[in-house]
Formats: structure tokens, C-alpha cells, sequence
């Protein structure tokens, strides 16, 4: 029989003939196929298909996608510098994953018992890689504008203002002489950035395309082939390690943030207003892990060693593999998915937990995308150690928060009236504490010398470009809008020196560090909100996977996911990115071009933020109590709980 006949995967059904003639014992639990498909099938790796083998490499697989698609959240400041995006842009960059996600996603999900899903998955994680090298081309085609010596840059004011700023010499020509002038080489700062971001956003769109069958196809599988009560351990260990995901994006995000973009030395650093990290690559490694880590996926069968007969679950299985033509005619498919889509739209309970799941996904969606960025700019800190900071939150909440959560449902044998009453519990603590944001911020640092305000103490007589924003930190650690606003004639090995406007005279580039002590009870209440939320993931699973029949499940998975991408994942970024434009106190301007944002309204920025934030989590948390009262009133899941006991 040739490699890949779906007659050595299906399952041997009862009272089937045999090859002797005689039936198969009705109580005789099915064969299973086999790991691997096709051609000669070792007995050692027959052995390996089973629940606890599928999922520790599925949660291998799951974590690096999950890396990949988290990873820009860690390198929004680089792109916005690299290309001079705004908030909303990135926000846009952001949002196009799940375009391309929700462009697949409820069609797909419906196919979920009808495809061999271990194969299905493993083809779309090789797509995901290749898409992940994708985003790093522009990189390769447009580069970035080296910092050379100072030696070298001496003749080119232009060169030498782009890396070290604007200093107080008589010879200093505005903005716009120098745009006019030859000596910005012929190119401007955002020359490529609508290429390069178009590059980017595709390999984003693909990523969602990739992603789509991920949740549906994992949690249609793992119930399929574990008895019902232990769906949300398994479940919840993938889903545990898949949080692991951002940990690993921020972890490597803040080592790549830390190498300057070109990987070559540089006498910036990482505080450098003109310092670029190596965004490009996280992708180049995410991308090529996930493929290779995708192909044992592929060896697993359609159905696992020792899973558990259930009627409906074979007698799908049987219809793909024998092919009933007449189940599979195009009108008669499509008429059952119009059916079962119109019964879980007009399901009160599953419809309020899509509502829950719609805000939760919005305030998360916002909240994790800009959240490296809030903090770099509200504590004063660089992308690396706000890259780092993320990492612990979410290696110290949100994976203990996930099993702690799976394990439970397990211990307790939740039903998904149970279930669901721990979810709305656990989403109030999330609002209070995420409510703490709003009294935990910093002051506004002072900046001497600005244009235009009444901290402009020093009037050096230098002919300054006040459109350009250069901080640096003087001796006497006070920020300055500038080098030539401080009154510095000089610059050697990155110090500058003969400052007139600061005592001692002398700064470095960036702003100066300060502490916050509102700081560390910040990082405590988010983390404390982060792990209430994901102790609450499971359990809610369980509420919308019950809520529905066992022939509407796959569906109302794909639903949930793809109407929670549409609108939460995919409008958070640009909602929140808008928001944040609009805390902007400075932008960055070259050659009559508006970049990216250099200086926020830090009080403005908090409100704002945490205002919206905060709107979601307690929407959510009024849908999921309001499904808790429907579930309650029409006693929806009392007897089927009951069957289910009985049946376990």
C-alpha cells in the first residue's frame, strides 16, 4: 500500500468484517494508527503516539510560533526610530497578524475533525517560520545609516547632527538648509520605511494565516483523544508553555535590543537617542527553529494509542477516511456549517463568553503591545531592561498562573458551571489590580533649555535647530533639550564638553537615569493582574467548549478565536497606538517629515493607557458574571453534568 493511504490510519470498527471473516468484538476498544503513516513503522516510535508525547512536542512547536508572533511587541521603539513610525503605525503593524488570521480562521476551524490535524499543523508552523525570515528582508534590502567616526563626519553636518546632535558653533544651519543642501546624501529618513514596513506587514498577514488552525485543531485534538475531565490539564500545559512564548520573545528581545543593529561595534549605547537594536534578528532565529521543529509533528497519526472510543469521534473519523462522498458534496457541507454556525450564534451563554472574550482580548491585546514602550518611558528606562522586566512578569505570573489554572480544573473535576463562577471571581481581582496602574506612575522629568517653555534658563546665544530634540544628561544629572540648547561647542569619544548652560560643563547622550519609587508596586500589581488572568484561562475554556454541542465545539472555537482577533486583537494596536499618539509632546522632524514620538506626557500617557485598559477588564468581567446569572437561571449544564459523571 503506498506511503500516506488513509486506510492504515483509520480506526478498525466494531462489527466490521475482518480478514478471517469473523466480527470485531463489540467491547474491544479500536486499534490505533500507528506514529507515522506509511511504509515501515518502528515499534519504538508506535509507542511514542500517545497523549504525553503529542504534547510535549506540540508545546515545543507552539511555544516558538508563539515567540515569533510576540516578538515585534519587544522591538517597538527600534522600528519606530529604525523607519520613524508612530505609535498608530506600529499599532497597524501590530493588528496585521491577525488579518491575515481572520481571513482563515472560522473556515478552517470547521475542518478541524475532518483533517488529519497533527499534519495540518505541521505545514502551517513551516509557513510560520518561512514568514518570520520574511519580516527580517528589510533589514538586508535597506539597512541602516552607519555611524562613522567622527573624523569621517566632520565634513558632512549633516552626518555628524544624525549621531551626536546639534552643537553651539556659529556655523550651524536650520533644519531645512541642511534638507536643501546636498548633505543629507541624497536620502531621506523615511526614504524605505513604507517598503519596509509593507515587508513586514506581509510576513505578519502570513503569520496570522499560520496561526489560524493552532487553537481549534490543539484543543479539537487533545478532547478527542483524553477522557473529557483531563482536556483542560493537557490543554492547559500547552497553553502553559505557549505563555512561555513572550517570556522567550522578551528575554532574547532585550539581548538583541542590547547588540546595535549593524552587529558591529559602535560607540553608541543602548541610552543613545540614535541607537538601534538588532531587531531583525529575532526573526531570522524564531523563524528558522520553527521549522525545524515542526517535522516530528508530522509523524503523528490522526488518532492516538489508548484514546478513548466516543461514537462521534469514530464516526467522523470514519467518514474522512473511507470518503462518504455524499457527506462530503459541497452543498451538503455547506449547508451543515451555515446550521451549526446559526445554533452557536443564537446560544445566549456561548455569545456572552464571546463578548467577555472580545474586551478581554482587546485591553490584553493593547495593554501587551505598547507595554514595553510604557514602561521605557514612564520609569526611564532602556528597551533592553523594559524587554527584561516583561520577561520576568511573565515568567514569574503568567506560566504558574496557566498550569495553576489547568491543574485545578483537573483536581476539582470542574464542570462549566463551576468554572465559570471561578472566572468571574478571578477577572475581578484582574480589574482591581490592573485599577492600581492609575496611582502608580512617575513625575514628568524636568528638561532645561526648551524651546519655547520656562525652563529655557540659558540663553548660550547658538543658533539651534529647536525642531530638533537631542537629549543629553549634564554633569550636574539634569536633562537638556540638546547639546546645542546646553550650550556644548564640543564632542569627543561620546562626551561633550564646553557646555556653558551646565555646571561642571560637560553630558553624554540620552536622558539621565532617575528612580521611580512607584516602580517596583507597579510591577507588583501588574504581575498580580497577569496572574489572575491566566489562572482564569482554563476554566474559562472549559465554560465555552461545554456551553456547545460535541458537533458545534470545533466551530465555536474558530468563532471565538477569529471574532476575539477581528475585534480585539486586530483593533487593540491601532486603537491604543492612537491613544498613545496622543500623549505626544514632541515628535521628531527632519526635512519637514513628522517620525516618531521622542517625548510623551508621562501622567497623560499613564491615564490614558490604564483608562482603557481597565474600561475592557471590567466589560469583561460584567459579560462573564451576566453568563454565570443566564447559566444559573436556565440550568443549562445540571443534567449534562450529571451524564457526564456517570459516564466518567
Amino acid at each position: 500500500m503506498e506511503q500516506g493511504d488513509p486506510a492504515k490510519e483509520t480506526l478498525v470498527i466494531n462489527h466490521e468484517d475482518d480478514n478471517t471473516g469473523n466480527d470485531v468484538d463489540n467491547n474491544e476498544q479500536p486499534e490505533l494508527a500507528s506514529y507515522g503513516d506509511g511504509g515501515t513503522r518502528p515499534t519504538c516510535l508506535q509507542r511514542l503516539a500517545n497523549i504525553n508525547v503529542f504534547t510535549g512536542t506540540i508545546s515545543i512547536t507552539v511555544l516558538l510560533t508563539s515567540t515569533l508572533s510576540t516578538y515585534v511587541n519587544s522591538q517597538v521603539t527600534t522600528l519606530e526610530k529604525q523607519f520613524g513610525l508612530s505609535s498608530s503605525e506600529t499599532g497597524f503593524l501590530m493588528a496585521s497578524n491577525d488579518i491575515g488570521y481572520i481571513t482563515v480562521g472560522i473556515f478552517i476551524s470547521y475542518f478541524a475533525p475532518r483533517v488529519h490535524i497533527p499534519r495540518f499543523l505541521a505545514v502551517f508552523t513551516v509557513l510560520f517560520g518561512i514568514s518570520g525570515i520574511v519580516c527580517s528582508l528589510p533589514h538586508f534590502l535597506y539597512g541602516v545609516e552607519q555611524n562613522i567616526g567622527e573624523s569621517q563626519s566632520e565634513n558632512n553636518t549633516a552626518m555628524r547632527n544624525n549621531f551626536i546632535g546639534q552643537l553651539c558653533v556659529k556655523s550651524n544651519q536650520s533644519g531645512n538648509d541642511l534638507c536643501d543642501s546636498n548633505e543629507t546624501g541624497g536620502s531621506k529618513p523615511r526614504d524605505h520605511a513604507t517598503a519596509a514596513v509593507a515587508i513586514i506587514a506581509v510576513g505578519m498577514i502570513v503569520q496570522g494565516i499560520a496561526k489560524a488552525p493552532r487553537h481549534p485543531f490543539l484543543v479539537t485534538y487533545v478532547d478527542d483523544n483524553v477522557v473529557r475531565t483531563k482536556t483542560g490539564y493537557y490543554v492547559g500545559i500547552i497553553i502553559t508553555i505557549a505563555i512561555l512564548g513572550p517570556v522567550l520573545s522578551y528575554s532574547l528581545g532585550s539581548l538583541f535590543s542590547r547588540l546595535y543593529v549593524t552587529l558591529e561595534a559602535t560607540d553608541l549605547h543602548p541610552r543613545h537617542p540614535k541607537w538601534v537594536g538588532a531587531w531583525w534578528l529575532g526573526y531570522i532565529v524564531f523563524g528558522a527553529a520553527a521549522i525545524v521543529v515542526a517535522f516530528p509533528v508530522f509523524l503523528f497519526p490522526r488518532r492516538l494509542r489508548g484514546a478513548p472510543t466516543r461514537e462521534e469521534a469514530v464516526r467522523k473519523t470514519t467518514e474522512v477516511v473511507h470518503g462518504d462522498i455524499k457527506r462530503f458534496q459541497a452543498m451538503e457541507e455547506i449547508k451543515t456549517y451555515f446550521r451549526l454556525l446559526r445554533s452557536i450564534l443564537s446560544n445566549p451563554i456561548f455569545m456572552l463568553l464571546l463578548c467577555a472574550t472580545i474586551s478581554l482580548i482587546f485591553g490584553v491585546g493593547g495593554l501587551h503591545s505598547f507595554m514595553p514602550k510604557y514602561i521605557e518611558n514612564q520609569f526611564g528606562l532602556e528597551a533592553w531592561k523594559a524587554n527584561l522586566i516583561m520577561a520576568g512578569l511573565g515568567l514569574s505570573t503568567a506560566t504558574v498562573g496557566t498550569f495553576v489554572g489547568g491543574w485545578l480544573t483537573k483536581r476539582f473535576k470542574m464542570g462549566p458551571m463551576v468554572a465559570l463562577k471561578v472566572t468571574a471571581i478571578l477577572y475581578f481581582g484582574v480589574v482591581v489590580f490592573y485599577g492600581l496602574g492609575f496611582v502608580f506612575g512617575c513625575e514628568q522629568p524636568e528638561i532645561l533649555n526648551t524651546p519655547g517653555s520656562a525652563a529655557n534658563t540659558c540663553p548660550a546665544g547658538c543658533p539651534c535647530n529647536d525642531l530638533e530634540y537631542f537629549p543629553v544628561c549634564g554633569s550636574d544629572s539634569r536633562n537638556y533639550f540638546s547639546p546645542c540648547h546646553a550650550g556644548c561647542g564640543y564632542h569627543e569619544k561620546g562626551m561633550y564638553t564646553n557646555c556653558t548652560c551646565i555646571p561642571g560643563g560637560e553630558a553624554t547622550a540620552g536622558s539621565c537615569e532617575y528612580n521611580c519609587p512607584l516602580a517596583y508596586p507597579y510591577f507588583i500589581s501588574i504581575g498580580m493582574s497577569f496572574l489572575l488572568s491566566t489562572m482564569a484561562i482554563m476554566p474559562k475554556i472549559i465554560s465555552e467548549i461545554r456551553c456547545v454541542t460535541e458537533e458545534e465545539k470545533s466551530l465555536s472555537i474558530g468563532v471565538m478565536t477569529v471574532l476575539a482577533s477581528l475585534f480585539g486583537w486586530l483593533l487593540s494596536p491601532v486603537i491604543f497606538g492612537r491613544v498613545i499618539d496622543s500623549s505626544c509632546l514632541i515628535w521628531d522632524s527632519v526635512c519637514g517629515e513628522r517620525g516618531a514620538c521622542v517625548l510623551y506626557n508621562m501622567a497623560d500617557f499613564r491615564i490614558k493607557l490604564h483608562g482603557v485598559v481597565l474600561g475592557a477588564r471590567g466589560t469583561s468581567f460584567v459579560f462573564t458574571f451576566l453568563a454565570c446569572l443566564v447559566a444559573i437561571k436556565t440550568k443549562k449544564w445540571k443534567l449534562k453534568e450529571e451524564k457526564e459523571a456517570l459516564k466518567d
